[in-house]
């Protein structure tokens, strides 16, 4: 993943969190789980973005690993028709 990947997927995530303003629950707990795997994501992102900067090839690597596991997660959640 490029940098300018890991800033494209961001700003899908800002655009989605930005759409969970105003929301009205209650919520379901796929929905809960879902929004949390989001903001996981986000973090896992940063990460990956630190290591590739430092140059750390076993941190990039953990990190990416994490993000594809979250990432179908959300794929999987979100396919069950559980929207935000």
């Amino acid at each position: 993943m490029t940098i300018k990947e890991i800033g494209n997927e961001l700003k899908k995530i800002y655009k989605e969190r930005k759409s969970w303003s105003g929301a009205k629950g209650p919520f379901t707990e796929p929905v809960i789980r879902l929004k949390e795997l989001i903001l996981i994501k986000q973090q896992i992102l940063y990460r990956i973005e630190d290591a590739k900067l430092l140059k750390d090839k076993r941190e990039e690597s953990f990190n990416s690993t994490l993000y594809r596991i979250i990432d179908s997660d959300i794929i999987n959640i979100s396919s069950k028709g559980n929207k935000i």
